[in-house]
């Protein structure tokens, strides 16, 4: 037989991997992107609508906010972001002009509603007393050199 001495295995060392800071480390992250996120309310609608290369922002310093009439183009119509009728619009119209008259009422119809149910909807504002209306717009940038001749 031969006289091959093989060494005493060493005792290796345990390594551990701590992973508490990464973990704080992945909360923190966590707490950030939810805090500086912004998130789609439940149940608004992306409207489309139309272009205005002369429509300005309305009053910013406004003391009520308006009554928002939305009427989307497959015919939904929403008061207030609540689904109503072309029906019912008038007597719910009213009942707001009776509690707050000095409301102002935007309507925000999408590009390709046709014209008579925006005139619609005007003549129900009108009727229900309301006198300031406005009606809801993209901003687009004027076309350049303008269009003077």
């Amino acid at each position: 037989m031969s006289g091959i001495v093989f060494r005493k295995p060493r005792p290796r060392k345990q390594v551990d991997l701590n992973v508490t800071s990464l973990v704080d480390v992945l909360f923190l992250l966590l707490i950030f992107f939810t805090l500086t996120s912004t998130f789609k309310r439940a149940g608004e609608i992306n409207l489309q609508l139309p272009k205005s290369t002369t429509g300005v922002p309305g009053p910013s310093g406004a003391s009520q906010q308006p009554v928002d009439l939305v009427l989307t183009e497959k015919g939904t119509l929403f008061l207030d972001g609540s689904p109503t009728t072309f029906e019912a619009v008038l007597a719910r119209l009213r009942s707001i002009h009776d509690r707050q008259p000095d409301r102002q009422v935007m309507i925000e119809a999408e590009e390709h509603v046709g014209h008579g149910e925006v005139v619609r909807l005007l003549d129900a504002v009108r009727t229900a007393g309301f006198t300031g209306v406005g009606i809801a717009v993209r901003n687009a940038q004027p076309a350049a050199g303008g269009a003077r001749r």
